[in-house]
């Protein structure tokens, strides 16, 4: 007896065609299966970690900018993404001479404030859900480093993101 007939059979019994297709769509099935039901793959083996909502307070950070920039904020403006107001908002605005290195007479490099630009600190707050792996607030994404672009209806400015904090109110 051969392992395949002069008509493309195994055995005699089976096309080959038919059985690699088969294979295949096992497979393929398995594949899926897997995918949709372990635990390795999703975290919570599908189902979703939910928490309660917390404020997300995050400090921004904008330094050497105009005075104009911190006298047009205000706290309880709402941040701008859009086109359209979003749920976070400004609790404290904070300003201080920049910190500014110049030199002096000998050439050395000095630390002094400049005498019109500004150093901003913001702290913005949106309630989130802090499981998520992406924290998003006013529709960007924040984390301790990353740029951030304070909009609001009258200002707009690039900060850097200092600080993310978690409370309850």
């Amino acid at each position: 007896m051969k392992l395949i007939d002069e008509k493309g059979k195994l055995f005699g019994k089976v096309n080959v065609v038919d059985l690699i297709v088969i294979i295949i769509i096992a497979g393929i099935v398995g594949a899926v299966g897997y995918r949709l039901t372990s635990s390795r793959v999703n975290v919570g083996g599908g189902n979703p970690v939910t928490t309660e909502d917390k404020y997300c307070y995050v400090t921004l950070y904008s330094s050497l900018v105009v005075p104009e920039i911190s006298q047009q904020l205000n706290v309880g403006d709402k941040l701008v993404a859009n086109s359209k107001y979003t749920d976070a908002e400004i609790v404290s605005i904070d300003e201080k001479p920049a910190a500014y290195v110049s030199t002096n007479s000998d050439g050395e490099a000095v630390l002094s404030e400049h005498p019109i630009w500004k150093d901003v600190t913001v702290v913005v707050k949106e309630k989130i859900d802090p499981s998520n792996v992406i924290l998003k607030v006013g529709n960007q994404e924040a984390r301790v480093g990353y740029s951030f672009i304070l909009k609001t209806q009258t200002v707009e400015t690039n900060c850097k993101i200092r600080g993310i904090e978690f409370k309850d109110n």
